[in-house]
């Protein structure tokens, strides 16, 4: 496909464009369409010196996607569901080509006085990442999860709750077998919650994992048990700053590759500051185990620190600006680097400018830049990238 197509997409798609969060809230049947146009500078996050076997080292990607939410409340009975498809098309590394599945649908229960709680199911495809799955294959990973929780109120401050939840992950056409995983959790709480929305909760969680397709002996990771210890909360201390994110403490032990148990603190702490009347500072600091959006199931430890202001220039313009430097620590066989990996460590650091114009209250538009760079014990796995989109989206 020629890039005079690409743009012509882009440009025929502007009917379909959204942008504005504030249709988020509507109650009913909403549509929304989204069209995105890519460009990588380093499409399989490469070293400098290196050229991949097939496709091109950069590319421009096209992502169009279609989605449809419809949500209700029934008495107090909070019901939403959401689809949505894409399809992604890159023009030079046409074997990466791929439609994807996203469903999303949420039951936010009330009974009687004292019950409440929320019962979800979701799905998510996407691309695996090549910044931590080296080669050039397409492997679309399936992410699938089923979570339940309930609370009761013994006071109309305080409350006790339970939980469980289901998690699935595969990728398509064998393409990764040893990453496929299984996870199985329950999790009991209590916290206390004035007024105001401010909360705090302490919770225990237990996490049964299973890798299906490894083998079990002490030098693979077959099945795990992992323990989490945990406070969270938001808390706002004046009308212009807010905190929110929690503290804790995990464990995590295999039923055979016991060299690989890991125990440490882990957090995640999130800041919103009004700065002024146009300008919004929000930064994050997180230390986690087999972050979600890093690894959704390999053992990593994950540093992180990041800052994000962003300027609403008028009602209808907003350009904002992103840093964030984190350091990974592979404390135990993550299971997709050919070499033996023993305390190996990465650091990356990204930066990221973006401008969003919103023409209306269902049409918008938005341009990003990013540069990305990461550092690591072996050479083969440093890359320098630069990522840039033009987006067009409609909501209605």
């Amino acid at each position: 496909m020629r890039i005079w197509q690409y743009v012509a997409a882009a440009a025929a798609s502007t009917a379909w464009a959204t942008a504005s969060a504030q249709a988020d809230a509507e109650l009913g049947l909403m549509f929304d369409a989204s069209q995105r146009l890519i460009y990588e500078s380093n499409l399989y996050r490469l070293p400098d010196d290196a050229d991949p076997a097939r496709g091109s080292r950069s590319d421009l990607v096209s992502l169009t996607r279609l989605g449809a939410s419809y949500s209700r409340l029934i008495g107090l009975q909070d019901v939403s569901v959401a689809v949505g498809v894409a399809a992604t098309r890159y023009r030079e590394s046409d074997h990466l080509d791929y439609e994807g599945l996203d469903v999303d649908g949420r039951w936010n229960w009330v009974v009687g006085r004292a019950w409440r709680g929320h019962l979800l199911a979701r799905q998510s495809q996407s691309l695996s990442g090549f910044d931590d799955f080296a080669g050039d294959e397409r492997s679309v990973n399936t992410y699938r999860r089923v979570e339940f929780v309930g609370d009761r109120a013994i006071t109309p401050r305080w409350f006790v709750g339970a939980g469980a939840s289901h998690t699935t992950s595969d990728y398509s056409d064998d393409t990764r077998p040893d990453a496929d995983y299984r996870a199985r959790g329950v999790s009991l709480r209590g916290g206390y919650q004035p007024r105001g929305g401010e909360r705090v909760v302490v919770s225990v969680g237990r996490i049964r994992g299973e890798y299906p397709n490894r083998s079990a002996s002490r030098f693979s990771d077959r099945e795990y048990t992992q323990t989490d210890y945990r406070v969270s909360g938001s808390w706002a201390p004046t009308g212009i700053t807010r905190f929110s994110g929690y503290l804790g403490y995990v464990t995590r032990s295999y039923d055979f590759a016991d060299n690989r148990d890991y125990q440490g603190p882990v957090g995640r702490i999130e800041m919103a500051w009004q700065a002024g009347g146009k300008l919004r500072i929000t930064g994050h600091a997180r230390r986690e185990l087999g972050a979600q959006e890093d690894l959704v199931d390999n053992y990593v430890v994950t540093e992180a620190v990041g800052v994000r202001p962003a300027w609403q220039v008028s009602d209808k313009v907003e350009l904002a600006s992103e840093l964030e430097y984190r350091r990974r620590d592979f404390g135990g066989d993550p299971g997709f680097l050919s070499e033996p990996a023993s305390d190996r460590r990465e650091n990356q650091a990204r930066l990221g400018l973006s401008a969003g114009y919103h023409y209306s209250r269902t049409l918008g538009f938005g341009a990003s830049l990013r540069w990305e760079s990461r550092n690591a014990d072996s050479d083969a796995r440093d890359y320098d990238a630069t990522t840039a989109s033009v987006t067009a989206n409609l909501r209605f």
